[in-house]
C-alpha cells in the first residue's frame, strides 16, 4: 500500500482530503472528511465548593463538564478524578458533583478535579473550600428567674475570632 503522514494539524479541527490516482484515466476521488481530535478532554469549568446549611463537617463540590469541543472526540466518555489534597477520593462517570462528609471542622481543603477518558488524563480545575468551626459545647444552662436563662459556653481555642448566636425556641408539652 501507499501511505503518507500529514503533520501540523490542529486539535479539534476537521480536514478534507482528496485522493487522486492517475491509473488508466481514473480521476480524483473524494473529498474524504477527517476529524482530528486531541484525544484527551479539556478542563472542567465552574468549580464551586460550598458548605451545606447548618453543617460544619461537610463540603459540597460541583463542576461543569469540559466544553463539547474539548471532550476528546466522539465516542469517548469523559470521566473525573476527584482529589482532596493529593489523595484520590472518587473516580466518577458523568456525575459532576460530590458531597464530602466527616471532615474536620474549621479546616481548609484543596480540591482538584481532573477530566480523563480512555486515552488519558486531560485538563484539570482546582479550588479551595473551608469547613465551619463547630459550635461550642454548652457547659451549663440555668434559669436565673422565670424570665431569664443563663447559658455558659466553653469556647474553643482557635486563632480567629468567632461570633456566637443563641436562638431560643419554646416547646409546649401536653397539648
Amino acid at each position: 500500500g501507499t501511505s503518507t503522514i500529514l503533520t501540523g494539524l490542529e486539535s479539534n479541527s476537521t480536514y478534507f482530503v482528496w485522493v487522486s490516482a492517475e491509473i488508466r484515466g481514473a480521476g480524483v476521488q473524494g473529498p474524504y472528511s477527517l476529524s482530528v481530535s486531541s484525544g484527551i478532554p479539556g478542563s472542567p469549568t465552574n468549580l464551586t465548593i460550598y458548605l451545606p446549611p447548618g453543617l460544619c463537617d461537610q463540603l459540597i463540590v460541583t463542576w461543569m463538564a469540559p466544553s463539547r469541543s474539548s471532550t476528546g472526540g466522539s465516542g469517548l466518555s469523559v470521566k473525573y478524578k476527584v482529589y482532596r489534597e493529593n489523595d484520590l477520593i472518587h473516580t466518577m462517570l458523568i456525575v459532576t458533583n460530590t458531597t464530602w462528609s466527616d471532615l474536620t471542622a474549621n479546616t481548609q481543603y484543596n480540591v482538584r478535579i481532573v477530566a480523563f477518558n480512555d486515552l488519558g488524563d486531560g485538563g484539570e480545575v482546582t479550588g479551595m473550600g473551608k469547613t465551619r468551626p463547630k459550635a461550642p459545647p454548652i457547659s451549663s444552662l440555668s434559669a436565673s428567674s422565670s424570665t431569664q436563662l443563663i447559658i455558659t459556653l466553653t469556647a474553643p481555642t482557635i486563632s480567629s475570632a468567632l461570633t456566637y448566636k443563641c436562638t431560643l425556641t419554646t416547646t409546649v408539652s401536653g397539648l
